[in-house]
């Protein structure tokens, strides 16, 4: 960060962010996705994609399906514009190597009766709902409804849909500097789609939709991905590592192949001394209650961190 901020000069701070260098920055970034400059548009964090994407999609009576276990800004913006949504929950099985799965009959259900199909794809929960080739099946067989693929948790691992826009129109897809790149307070979100689906939001779009910090930092961290992709490679052995030792000491594990796992207890004093036990340690994770059942959820990292958290375990 020293590097990034002792290249921005005095002038830089007293005028709006440098139209040639914004035009320059979405060329490394439509390079760094190996898509073109029409197929996205730059928003105010993966929260403003959402929020955007619903306001211009936005009708009377709009219906909005969504897998469960997700953002919260979501209902948010449900309930701040009306919109009923269909919540498809997971269904939790103990006696599975990783405890969730969809709920694929209320899926196929309820996507007839949508407008919008909302999916985290990676989740905390389960990752592995569907292919990637058959999300652009169910995408072609429904050409009349909007697919929103949210995969702000990409890059540890997972497939991404990308792909997908150049044979389906009906595909958007949100991607986010906050967990890839570590850079969440930069507040930079992308929306991903056909060309023709971005026109609508190019032509609302602001004429500066980057500030000057984060700007040099997409431009630093595209230009040098390597930090972030190395980085996001150890974190992806470490989840691993970590699930494969807890697995040995017999605790049920929902490794879903995303940032985070899902530690079961069976006993909720157990799981309340372990973590207590942990924020003693400066170590922070988050209770979660899923389907009546108590998880501790763990942020991984490098294998030599997660290493010092299985001492506690």
């Amino acid at each position: 960060f020293n590097q990034i901020f002792s290249k921005i000069k005095n002038h830089e701070f007293t005028s709006y962010y440098n139209t040639a260098q914004l035009m320059k920055l979405e060329m490394q970034v439509g390079s760094f996705f190996k898509i073109k400059r029409e197929n996205f548009v730059i928003n105010h964090g993966g929260d403003g994609v959402i929020k955007e994407f619903l306001l211009l999609n936005y009708k009377n009576n709009l219906k909005v399906l969504l897998n469960a276990n997700n953002y919260g800004m979501y209902k948010v913006y449900f309930k701040g514009l009306k919109i009923k949504a269909f919540e498809i929950p997971y269904i939790a099985d103990l006696r599975k190597k990783n405890i969730f799965s969809l709920n694929y009959k209320m899926f196929y259900k309820y996507i007839k009766k949508s407008d919008i199909i909302i999916f985290t794809y990676p989740n905390v929960v389960s990752n592995f709902d569907f292919k990637i080739s058959e999300i652009g099946k169910i995408c072609k067989k429904h050409p009349n409804k909007k697919f929103f693929i949210d995969e702000s948790y990409f890059g540890f691992g997972h497939p991404t849909c990308l792909p997908l826009i150049k044979q389906n129109k009906n595909i958007f897809i949100l991607r986010s500097l906050t967990k890839t790149f570590g850079l969440a307070s930069s507040r930079v979100g992308f929306l991903i789609s056909h060309r023709e689906n971005i026109k609508p939001f190019k032509a609302i779009e602001t004429p500066y939709p980057l500030s000057l910090f984060s700007g040099k930092c997409l431009e630093y961290f595209i230009q040098n991905k390597k930090i972030s992709s190395h980085y996001n490679k150890k974190v992806k052995i470490g989840r691993e590592y970590f699930s494969k030792k807890l697995r040995n000491k017999n605790y049920l594990i929902n490794d879903g192949g995303g940032l985070s796992i899902l530690i079961f207890f069976k006993s909720k004093k157990k799981l309340n001394f372990l973590y207590r036990k942990l924020i003693k340690n400066k170590i922070y994770t988050k209770i979660l209650n899923i389907n009546n059942l108590d998880f501790l959820r763990v942020t991984c990292a490098p294998k030599n961190i997660m290493s010092k958290m299985l001492k506690f375990f």
